[in-house]
């Protein structure tokens, strides 16, 4: 049975004098510094078809999801078999109504036909491939941005050098990892990209820009030529950034980042070994994560909040999700997991997942090369581990629409996505011999 694949990109910018998202404060943009795109890849083998999208958004809603994949269905892609991800861009315009921010309805009803119409073409573009699946590490782009201070607490994104800092609060996933698609000429159709990071460039001015994962698209279709299309999953980057309060000196700009991560990219596609055979499969789970008690100690009252904006856009919050609760103690997260052939997966998780929870469901799969997804399929907000809320800082903070879950919701998404890829061997401590055993 043969593989086939197909690859299309389409033009979501949005006009100018659109709000931005992700900065807790009204922006409106009236400068386009690159475009924002959505790409797509479909794969077919055996008459199964599974997609995946990469929208250069900051989050695409349960909703919004749906409407899409109910126009893929009419594009020949089973909904159920589609992963829907924003690639978290902090510099792109508001997709969800979030106090002061309103989003423009008529923009994202556009985003949507334009998202399916690239579906389309891929289907259309559907054509024999053979895919290789790599991975490295890279330690130089990104960085934990909560750290523990002297008082035991955590901030996020401390003052650079500030002399209150103990240390890095916790760890991040270096793992790059690269699908690269051949065509029957063996020229490159396109990729699939992971990299756990938050994308945050030009969030806070009035620019339009698809962030490093534009750049990384862009650069890798120079290496390969027009017809390569990049789709950039982000990964369990919750509490990561490309900003390093320890080295203030770094720069960690768009372009360089964007450039180092095709090189990384192009540097494992030389060592890949390429196959048409790859079964297909997708399977998803719906998990109903309870709210915050906003009454108790991660609530209203938090000792160790860290708001980053005025108390004004919290409070507003906050009884917003009062109306919410009171209708409903749960909210709903689909989990998804696609698989390409038996040694890759890619698990979508509907929110910004710390990257401890991201390890962990990597380090516990059976599949053993498991690419974590965040942003995927809806967005439920903030997802720090448990220890994360001893400590305090922004990401667990209570806030109505990003950060309102309880501190079992991270876990009960990591199971989800365990039962569904199926558990491995962990290793312990006490399995592994230091030093190893000679040999001989």
């Amino acid at each position: 049975m043969a593989l086939r694949a197909g690859f299309a990109q389409s033009d979501i910018t949005p006009p100018l004098g659109t709000e931005k998202a992700g900065w807790l404060q009204k922006i409106v943009a009236d400068t386009v510094l690159d475009p924002l795109h959505a790409h797509v890849a479909v794969f077919e083998w055996d008459s199964v078809r599974v997609g995946f999208v990469s929208l250069d958004l900051i989050s695409i809603s349960a909703e919004q999801t749906a409407s899409i994949r109910k126009l893929a269905e009419e594009a020949g892609v089973p909904g159920a078999n589609l992963l829907v991800a924003a690639t978290h861009n902090h510099a792109g315009p508001a997709v969800v109504n979030m106090w002061p921010t309103t989003c423009d309805d008529a923009y994202v009803e556009l985003m949507i036909q334009r998202t399916a119409e690239a579906v389309a073409t891929a289907v259309a573009r559907l054509a024999p491939a053979r895919v290789g699946v790599s991975s490295c590490t890279e330690g130089r782009i990104a960085f934990t941005r909560r750290f523990i201070m002297k008082d035991g607490t955590v901030r996020t994104h401390p003052k650079p050098h500030s002399p209150d800092i103990r240390c890095a609060e916790g760890v991040v996933d270096p793992e790059l990892g690269a699908v690269c698609v051949k065509g029957e000429d063996d020229r490159v159709l396109g990729f699939l990209v992971n990299f756990a990071c938050h994308p945050t460039h030009h969030g806070g001015d009035t620019c339009i820009s698809a962030g490093y994962p534009g750049r990384l698209s862009v650069e890798l279709k120079q290496a390969y030529g027009d017809q390569c299309v990049s789709v950039f999953l982000n990964g369990a980057c919750g509490n990561v950034s490309h900003t390093n309060p320890l080295d203030p000196d770094y720069s960690g700009d768009m372009e360089w980042i964007g450039k180092t991560l095709a090189g990384r990219v192009s540097e494992m596609v030389e060592g890949m070994q390429f196959t048409g055979d790859l079964p297909l499969s997708s399977a998803s789970t719906t998990v109903q994560l309870p709210y915050r008690d906003l009454d108790g100690p991660y609530g209203v009252d938090y000792k160790l909040a860290q708001p980053f904006r005025s108390k004004q856009i919290y409070a507003a919050s906050w009884e917003r999700l009062r109306k919410r609760i009171a209708e409903s103690p749960f909210e709903e997260a689909e989990v998804q997991c696609v698989r390409l052939g038996e040694q890759t997966a890619f698990v979508g998780i509907p929110g910004e997942l710390f990257a401890q929870l991201g390890l962990r469901i990597k380090m516990r799969s059976a599949v053993p090369r498991t690419f974590v997804v965040e942003a995927a399929n809806g967005m439920v907000g903030y997802l720090p581990h448990k220890e994360a809320f001893e400590r305090g800082g922004y990401e667990t903070t209570l806030g109505g629409e990003w950060s309102k879950l309880a501190p079992e919701a991270g876990d009960m998404l990591v199971d989800a996505a365990l039962d569904l890829l199926g558990r491995g061997q962990e290793i312990t401590p006490g399995q592994v011999q230091w030093p190893a055993p000679n040999p001989e």
